[in-house]
């Protein structure tokens, strides 16, 4: 069974995640050939001050 982590930051609507999990899905269980529920999808979110990019948070940017 696969399982796939997502990891980003916070603020992702719970509408466009469902949407996400959803076409992720499908998309594994075809390239596994798999049925769809085989599959799992784990969404990680973390906060702006929790993620730095190019040695900054991303709190810290404007």
């Amino acid at each position: 069974m696969p399982v796939i982590t997502i990891a980003g930051n916070d603020g992702i609507k719970i509408e466009k995640k469902r949407e996400m999990v959803k076409k992720v899905s499908e998309v594994v269980a075809e390239a596994y050939d798999l049925p769809i529920d085989a599959i799992t999808v784990l969404v990680q979110a973390y906060p702006k001050e929790s993620i730095g990019v190019a040695g900054e948070l991303l709190s810290d940017r404007k």
